[in-house]
């Protein structure tokens, strides 16, 4: 142990300091783990200068993933109860289900029901079907405004519907 510190090389310092930085980063500011990625080769690359043995080189490892765990935990502490819940970073406002905000529409009701195309539907557009408007798609036909349709599908929100009489 006492010779891993002994000769400190300057290129270990600092790809160190680098990936601990670029971990940071991708903390912060998460993205597809870029960051995150080319921090932890500069603390491989880190390890591998300064190790001299494979003993130093688990130690090395072991003290970094420590800091690394200290540092996420920091981190997500101030996430939770910190200035970082508190900023722009974390959305708060929900789309509550008792405010009327639905996540997926169950439109099997209108499954054989008449309508009429408010607009052009090529292949999607709007139409009326039972006094309500709804986004609809065909099956690939163009259908033109004002035009009768029937509801053949509904899966979620997407509404198949076909000219009538077709």
């Amino acid at each position: 142990m006492a010779g891993l510190f002994e000769t400190i090389n300057i290129v270990s310092i600092i790809l160190f300091v680098v990936g601990m930085a670029l971990i940071t980063v991708e903390l912060f500011i998460p993205g597809i783990g870029i960051f995150g990625g080319f921090g932890l080769i500069a603390l491989i690359l880190a390890i591998v200068f300064q190790a001299q043995t494979f003993l130093q080189g688990l130690i090395l490892f072991l003290i970094i993933a420590v800091i690394i765990a200290v540092l996420v935990l920091v981190v997500s502490r101030s996430f939770r109860k910190g200035r970082l819940f508190k900023s722009s970073l974390v959305l708060k406002n929900k789309a509550a289900k008792e405010e009327g905000y639905v996540s997926n529409d169950d439109n099997t009701s209108l499954v054989g029901k008449s309508g009429v195309a408010l607009s052009i539907l090529r292949p999607a557009g709007r139409a009326n079907i039972d006094g309500v408007i709804s986004d609809v798609v065909t099956g690939g036909e163009f259908i033109e405004r004002g035009e009768k349709i029937i509801v053949i599908e509904s899966v979620g929100r997407r509404i198949l519907v076909k000219k009538e009489g077709a």
